[in-house]
């Protein structure tokens, strides 16, 4: 069965030494993998592929294309992001860990200003909320203009999320805020059995953080309602962005695409929250995953993913269908031993983490 597409591998010029040293989703990203196989992602194994999905997948969609909803043939939750728009939220899911210890957009843009190391956000972007509160959930939402065209909501990890993620008393709880009468408002009536990790669910909806990047969101989405809407993240910020990506999507509903490409995601629900995600035609999900790193495959068994899993090595990238494939399409999910393979390469599993 065919992988579900491939980015084609950058060739070293020096050889050796460089390609074999663990590396980064950052230096993956930027120097294993070619920049122009920007959105020629071809199909592996074309024979395994229906021919509606060859052309969609294989042919070159720039940044100004994906704005489009893409064919009938190809839902926004099949359209293969461009490299661009993966190689910008990679970039500022890695920067959001800089603005630590501040507290406000005019503080990122004065740091930002003042010392190099603070990574100063985009040159023509606009900070619109940024938060870093007492649960250890850290958010920004910026905006660029044209040609890039996009606001986007951006988390953070957190400094304790391995005793997040291997605590033995994990529950699952409602999707969404819980109001004063115990109604979970962002619980679809038809799907009332959708449940994600608590942890999760409350960094993102506790104390109304939620409504107020809803609301940052929605003044920019008002004034240029052409802007492409993203989300994205990095670790447990990788899982925050997922559950926003998903409110936000009951929050604007079907007409608005949302896109969400994280870094080294956990699994966040139930198989019913999995069934639910997947459904939803106007929200893309791509969750990239380096090599062996740990944290996508925790929590336990209980958990599952949702969206598409691209996984990074030194000499390629390939994604796997909604994670679990699709046989009657032909399309793989991914490989046996790629839940377990963390636990047999330990002294890499957590060093693959790193953004």
């Amino acid at each position: 069965m065919a992988s579900f597409y491939r980015y084609r591998s950058r060739v070293s010029a020096t050889g050796g030494n460089m390609t074999r040293k663990r590396r980064t989703y950052t230096l993956l990203l930027l120097s294993a993998l070619t920049p122009k196989a920007s959105s020629r992602l071809a199909a592996a194994g074309r024979d395994g592929m229906p021919e509606q999905l060859l052309e969609p997948f294989a042919r070159s969609r720039s940044d100004e294309e994906f704005h489009d909803t893409g064919t009938a043939s190809t839902p926004f939750s099949e359209t293969i992001p461009p490299y661009d728009t993966t190689i910008e939220l990679l970039r500022l899911s890695a920067d959001i860990y800089a603005y630590r210890g501040l507290s406000s957009c005019e503080d990122i843009i004065h740091a930002g200003n003042a010392n190099a190391t603070k990574r100063p956000l985009p040159y023509d972007a606009a900070c619109h909320l940024y938060e870093h509160d007492e649960q250890d959930t850290q958010v920004m939402v910026i905006s660029r203009p044209p040609p890039s065209s996009y606001v986007a909501v951006v988390y953070a990890g957190t400094d304790d999320f391995r005793n997040i993620l291997t605590d033995g008393n994990i529950v699952f709880k409602s999707f969404g805020p819980e109001l004063a009468n115990g109604t979970h408002p962002l619980v679809p009536p038809s799907n009332p059995d959708i449940e994600v990790h608590a942890g999760f669910n409350n960094a993102v909806f506790r104390q109304g953080l939620y409504y107020r990047v809803l609301s940052a969101v929605t003044a920019v989405l008002d004034k240029h309602p052409h802007y492409q809407l993203l989300t994205a993240g990095h670790s447990l910020g990788a899982a925050d962005s997922i559950l926003t990506a998903v409110a936000l999507s009951q929050s604007f509903g079907p007409d608005r695409n949302i896109l969400c490409i994280n870094f080294g995601c956990p699994r966040i629900g139930n198989r019913a929250w999995r069934d639910y995600v997947n459904a939803l035609s106007n929200v893309g999900i791509w969750r990239f995953v380096n090599s062996v790193d740990i944290v996508p495959r925790l929590p336990d068994a209980r958990f599952v993913h949702v969206g598409h899993t691209v996984q990074m090595s030194q000499k390629h990238c390939r994604a796997y269908w909604f994670h679990y494939g699709d046989a009657d399409r032909g399309l793989a999910g991914v490989p046996p031993g790629w839940e377990i393979a963390p636990f047999i390469i330990i002294p890499y599993n957590g060093v693959d983490h790193m953004i």
